[in-house]
């Protein structure tokens, strides 16, 4: 009968697991979250570049509104595939599951004015990066609660040249949020910075 060494036994014995499971169901996650938000570029090529967006952003929890002033927050509502959509002029990820996997759906959104992103730990500082495929056109962006941007992602909000208002506050992932927002504003001076309480007043 074959019997392995003693030693190889032992080894074997106490070899941990390559990948804990904690991480594995984190993966797992990660990997639906990908599955989520990643372009179809088909499907942004034959319904075109709003119409792909909002598809993104309602199958992941968020709300758009139209150029028509229209509020749609239902994937389920969305019109035939069949009859176009109106141009997106803002995007309110809040409570969503959208993730940087899928901002380059900014892209040709040429109206899109506004984007929300305000209590969605998806949002990371990869995240902040991608905001710079919306840059053209952005002039009004908020990034609150979300607690997996740090203050290098934050600051690459600077590449939004266009950007007339920035909102702030309650990011915990943030060192030195005051330092950002100097930096930033000496980076983008045509932007107000602003914080929560300006924004309750506003």
């Amino acid at each position: 009968m074959f019997c392995l060494p003693r030693h190889v036994f032992l080894n074997i014995q106490h070899t941990p697991s390559i990948i804990p499971k904690k991480q594995q169901v984190r993966y797992f996650w990660e990997y639906v979250n990908m599955m989520f938000n990643k372009p179809d570029p088909e499907r942004i090529k034959s319904l075109g570049p709003d119409r792909a967006c909002a598809e993104w952003v309602l199958r992941n929890g968020g709300k758009v509104v139209w150029a028509n002033g229209k509020k749609l927050e239902d994937y389920n509502l969305l019109p035939p595939e069949t009859q176009s959509v109106p141009k997106i002029v803002v995007i309110d990820g809040t409570d969503s599951s959208i993730s940087h996997y899928g901002f380059s759906h900014l892209s040709g959104c040429t109206k899109l004015e506004k984007i929300i992103l305000h209590n969605n730990k998806y949002i990371d500082d990869r995240a902040m990066k991608g905001l710079s495929y919306g840059l053209a056109t952005l002039s009004y962006v908020q990034v609150s609660e979300c607690v997996n941007v740090g203050d290098q992602g934050l600051k690459e909000i600077k590449a939004l040249n266009s950007l007339q208002t920035l909102i702030l506050f309650n990011l915990s992932g943030v060192t030195d949020l005051e330092e950002c927002k100097q930096y930033l504003q000496s980076q983008l001076p045509n932007c107000k910075i602003l914080g929560q309480e300006d924004k309750m007043c506003n």
